[in-house]
């Protein structure tokens, strides 16, 4: 489970900085002149003309690209892509043949693939990137989003490498006025916030410091990791836990997709005799794992689906759907 947990996470969880003028000095994509980007990493990426085969190597990254570019314009799709259980782009990435195995790219894929632009992020190693680069090939690398700003700013970033400023900045509307939206409707809930505490398998993961912690502050909930006074990255121990007393455990919704043993982690982890005698232990609600390590611009889905878990119902989520700038 935490393979799949971690792939889930880095899937839902891949890629941003915050850059001034969306990153972007120059562009002419139609005369051959190429342009530059300059990625998160401070580095200038010149790219020759508009990309045509482009390759991400994340789930985030893939979902990110195809709000700013149309599905034919990418070489290959991850394996989380084509989950419709976690994924907001299984139906476009259905008809791309080359698959991008959850451990990220391999020379032999990106040789075979011949792109024309990598998208990578920070977790990348940094010898691996090098690599792409002495091909040849324009990499533009983004840092994994700890906040929705920075999400924006992975947008206008991928926008820019991809010749499509104008969708990127569409997205980036389309985001703001959904958490406009959110925020007036959450602002009507007077009540004390409801504590809940993550039960995952990254179990180093959640707290602040997080994308995740960032999503429930912006539903109007308490991350029991805080409180205990531990940040991302750092392990919580049940002592601690118990001592915080959260008013609910969220949990990952099961899947037929995951093979990896998540209900044994979470039924393991609840069955701490700790654990089961809370109160939260009679309120745990099932989260879909694209709401729990959301890291693209549909995170702003994430924060009404997280409020309903806490709340009820006070969001509608049926218009939930992939936002694109095209």
């Amino acid at each position: 489970m935490k393979k799949k947990i971690m792939a889930g996470a880095v899937l839902l969880l891949a890629a941003s900085i915050f850059i001034g003028g969306c990153g972007i000095k120059s562009v002419s994509t139609d005369t051959g002149a190429g342009y530059t980007v300059t990625d998160a990493t401070g580095r200038e990426v010149k790219i020759p003309k508009k990309p045509e085969r482009i390759m991400g190597n994340s789930a985030s990254i893939d979902t990110m690209l195809l709000g700013v570019v149309t599905p034919d314009k990418l070489i290959a799709a991850t394996e989380a892509d084509r989950d419709p259980a976690i994924s907001y782009i299984a139906n476009d990435t259905k008809n791309i043949k080359m698959t991008v195995p959850l451990m990220g790219l391999s020379m032999e894929l990106v040789t075979e693939a011949k792109p024309d632009l990598i998208i990578a992020s920070t977790y990348t190693k940094g010898e691996q990137l090098d690599l792409y680069r002495n091909m040849g090939i324009p990499v533009v690398v983004i840092k994994g989003p700890r906040s929705i700003e920075e999400v924006e700013s992975d947008i206008r970033i991928i926008a820019a490498a991809t010749g499509e400023k104008e969708r990127g900045e569409k997205v980036v509307a389309k985001m703001d006025e959904m958490l406009t939206e959110s925020d007036k409707r959450l602002s009507e809930e007077k009540g004390k916030k409801p504590v809940v505490f993550l039960v995952s398998q990254m179990t180093r993961y959640g707290g602040p410091g997080s994308m995740f912690n960032e999503l429930l502050t912006r539903a109007r909930l308490e991350n029991a990791i805080g409180l205990a006074g531990v940040s991302n990255g750092q392990m919580i121990s049940p002592e601690q836990i118990v001592k915080v007393d959260p008013d609910m455990f969220f949990v990952s919704t099961d899947r037929e997709s995951d093979t990896t043993g998540a209900s044994r982690y979470r039924d393991s982890s609840l069955a701490n005799p700790a654990i089961a005698q809370m109160r939260a232990a009679k309120h745990i609600v099932p989260v879909d794992d694209r709401y729990i390590y959301a890291a693209s611009q549909n995170a702003v889905y994430a924060v009404r689906a997280l409020a309903n878990a806490a709340y009820g119902p006070i969001f509608d989520m049926s218009g939930e759907k992939q936002i694109r700038g095209y």
